[in-house]
């Protein structure tokens, strides 16, 4: 709930929605190194402002500031959480689903090109595909926009099983 809501304020802010994308993928980059420097109470809201301003120059002001805000409320450890709430609502403005695609076997180029292609004719939106390696499954199953397509072997013998 805090993600979306931080989310949702850089991105009524922010004037470029790519460039804030673009600052938020290269500055959540460096969360682990940031992390330490500031939860250090022994480091004031004033200093980590200054560490944020130099390591990061050619960020636009209104990243920045809202770098400030998240450090200011003591937010930092939900930076993650933030990021993930500010891809999905840059997705939705531009009509983008990211779907998650489990197999047992790295799909080839034009595995991900068919199953692209089916999904946005299916959903309507430019895909994005996550592929996740589960050896596990036999077969592929897709989440997307909260709706499960499950082609895997196991639910394809349950089915008959349960028609007969």
């Amino acid at each position: 709930m805090i993600g979306l809501e931080y989310a949702k304020s850089l991105f009524e802010v922010h004037p470029d929605l790519e460039k804030a994308l673009d600052e938020f993928n290269a500055f959540i980059s460096f969360y682990d190194e940031l992390l330490p420097i500031m939860k250090s109470p022994g480091i004031t809201s004033e200093d980590k402002h200054e560490i944020i301003k130099k390591s990061f120059k050619n960020f636009s002001d209104e990243f920045i500031y809202f770098v400030y805000v998240v450090i200011d409320n003591n937010r930092f450890t939900n930076i993650n959480e933030i990021y993930n709430e500010f891809k999905k609502l840059a997705n939705e403005k531009n009509n983008i689903a990211s779907c998650d695609v489990y197999t047992s076997n790295k799909l080839s180029a034009s595995e991900i090109k068919e199953v692209t292609k089916y999904l946005e004719n299916e959903l309507k939106k430019k895909i994005v595909i996550n592929e996740i390696i589960d050896k596990n499954i036999n077969g592929i199953k897709i989440i997307a926009l909260g709706k499960t397509i499950d082609y895997s072997l196991e639910t394809r013998i349950n089915n008959m099983r349960f028609s007969i």
